[in-house]
């Protein structure tokens, strides 16, 4: 027999013996076996167990075989007491289990997307004309140049003007500057976006002018253009198109299942594929109240500063925005947890070598591999970050072994008989073995109790 038998086949060992209410049995080697004996046959004596190995039990007090620790009684061990799972610390250090604290800090996260820059369309300016005219000199002549707040785009000689021009300074002789058809013809001329340092010019002079200038109304970039000089423009044409560039818009789109997290105001981070690691600060400033059938995406609009005009319309970037954030929340990693249906469960090291399997509710579940724990969790506690499944394992085969011997505690003199007490008695001293694992061995037949197979005598050597 190996003088190592596997833990797992140990308990499986156990298992068996104890469905079936016989004793299992292992010659001794150099290193001392791991074996469950636990028998019932006589209900005055006490059965102990070790804390360390709780498929040790025998009758009476004395020492574990693997660790030498003194054996406690078994409805006192921990095995029976808690659902705890107890391990050597060495078997722990051969698992790689790893520890984390719950501890308390901030908790986010972001929805990462794709965008596109465009220009804000409160930042947009459209020219054109209340009254027909003749275009008769163009200043800004390109489309995409920079231009100030009231700036002269064009000249534009218009007999309308001209007309009321001389109806102003009509009624200035006739009336005087406070006539009512002088306050008429001012504010017919005002009405057509005629400047007002143009009609008080002409009412000093006292002469109309041929050619009004065309003003800019407000500073940015000429996004759009059409107009040439010489050409005849007619009322309410759009002829200039202008906007500010110092503040834009991203619009991006936001898959279905991430669409309820998204508010107005959240902040929002905007990565540009020419300038990597680099981030602008906005925010989300709308989001749109239907959502895409085709793409199933919702459309939010974000708003950016842009100083350096380095973000231009057009141009793609990848946006991070902030759904959901918490300062002050109970936060373990995330891969500490373990989900099984609706069960989340996490275990917690309550000593060296001993871990309890916890039942928790979680929140956010947010960026940086952390996860909030809303109950079932206190700070500071140790949870197991790495290992856990095998820790799972091991409980669950732990909980079949308790059950057992919870069993087999209350009704000690119920053993069933041995199944295979009919067979043929053996030549004295004969073991049975395991043909496909020969470390099993015992002086009774049965089964193997890692792979169910009959027990037989191995043939003598010729």
């Amino acid at each position: 027999m190996s003088p190592r038998r596997p833990a797992v086949a140990i308990a499986l060992g156990l298992l068996v013996s104890l469905a079936a209410g016989c004793d299992t049995t292992a010659p001794a080697s150099d290193h001392a076996h791991a074996t469950a004996t636990a028998t019932a046959t006589a209900t005055a004596t006490e059965l102990y167990t070790c804390g360390m190995h709780p498929e040790v039990v025998q009758e009476g007090p004395g020492s574990c075989p693997i660790c030498g620790m003194d054996l406690v009684p078994l409805r006192s061990s921990p095995a029976l007491s808690d659902s705890a799972v107890v391990i050597d610390p060495v078997v722990v250090q051969n698992m790689g289990v790893r520890v984390a604290p719950a501890s308390r800090g901030p908790i986010f996260r972001h929805v990462r997307t794709l965008g596109e820059i465009e220009v804000a369309e409160d930042e947009i300016s459209v020219v054109n004309l209340r009254y027909s005219g003749w275009i008769e000199r163009i200043r800004v002549d390109e489309t995409g140049a920079e231009v100030r707040k009231g700036q002269t785009l064009f000249d534009i000689y218009s007999p309308e003007v001209v007309a009321a021009q001389d109806e102003l300074l009509l009624a200035l002789r006739t009336e005087g500057a406070d006539g009512p058809r002088v306050r008429s013809a001012r504010t017919r001329l005002r009405n057509w976006n005629v400047p007002t340092s143009v009609i008080d010019r002409v009412a000093e002079e006292g002469q109309s002018r041929r050619t009004i200038p065309v003003l800019t109304p407000r500073a940015g970039f000429v996004l759009h253009k059409k107009v040439v000089e010489g050409a005849r423009i007619n009322a309410g044409q759009d002829l200039y198109r202008i906007g500010n560039l110092q503040s834009i818009w991203v619009r991006a789109e936001v898959y279905e299942y991430d669409a309820a997290w998204v508010r107005e105001g959240q902040k929002a981070w905007m990565e540009m594929e020419f300038a990597a690691g680099r981030q602008v600060l906005g925010e989300v400033a709308y989001v749109y109240p239907t959502l895409n059938e085709r793409s199933r995406t919702l459309t939010v609009r974000l708003e950016f500063p842009n100083p350096g005009l380095e973000l231009k319309p057009g141009m793609f970037a990848t946006v991070l925005i902030e759904t959901r954030r918490k300062d002050d929340a109970l936060i373990v990693p995330t891969e500490a947890i373990l989900h099984s249906g609706e069960r989340q469960l996490v275990f917690v090291a309550t000593d060296i070598g001993r871990y309890e399997p916890r039942d928790i509710d979680t929140g956010v579940v947010g960026d940086r591999h952390l996860t909030e724990v809303v109950a079932g969790l206190a700070e500071g506690e140790q949870v197991v970050i790495s290992g856990q499944f095998l820790l799972d394992s091991e409980s669950q085969l732990q909980e079949a072994i308790n059950k057992l011997l919870e069993a087999r505690l209350q009704a000690p003199g119920e053993a069933e008989p041995h199944a295979d007490h009919d067979h043929e008695a053996d030549p004295a001293g004969a073991l049975y073995s395991c043909p496909m694992h020969p470390e099993i061995e015992q002086a009774e037949p049965g089964s193997c109790p890692i792979c169910g197979m009959d027990l037989t005598v191995p043939e003598a050597a010729p």
